[in-house]
């Protein structure tokens, strides 16, 4: 593997997008009130805790994640936009659909809840990826 290094505002941009995808994404405007639903919680037991350090925790998570990605992607050497949705897809498939898809399915989890957070993250990897990939 042969790495030409990363791009650091590209990650932080793409962090961000990640992260304000999921904001969108999970709020009662998009799938929020269906995710509520399905995990089978109330809104009040979902916002135990210091909604702060989950902010920062998403947030955080979001940069690593586009980190991760930036390295694949400065490793398979993909900088057009094609390339960089076609790793991105491949990654999030083979890692977080397939994972998230075994944990529900351990967990007897609704077909609800796993296709609202898979098609979330496909979205956001492949959002990352046209950030990252042609920045």
């Amino acid at each position: 593997m042969v790495s030409t290094g990363v791009n650091y505002w590209a990650i932080l941009v793409a962090g961000a997008a990640y992260f304000i995808l999921g904001a969108l994404w999970y709020s009662p405007v998009i799938f929020g009130k269906a995710w509520t639903q399905a995990v089978g919680k109330s809104k009040e037991e979902l916002q135990k805790g210091s909604s702060a350090l989950k902010m920062i925790w998403a947030f955080v998570g979001s940069l690593v994640i586009a980190y991760g990605l930036a390295r694949i992607l400065s490793w398979t050497g993909s900088y057009s936009l094609t390339d960089a949705v076609v790793v991105s897809l491949l990654a999030a498939i083979c890692f977080l659909v397939t994972v998230i898809g075994i944990s529900d399915s351990m967990e007897v989890r609704p077909m609800k809840l796993y296709l609202i957070n898979i098609f979330y993250n496909i979205i956001g990897f492949c959002i990352m990826g046209i950030i990252i990939g042609v920045w």
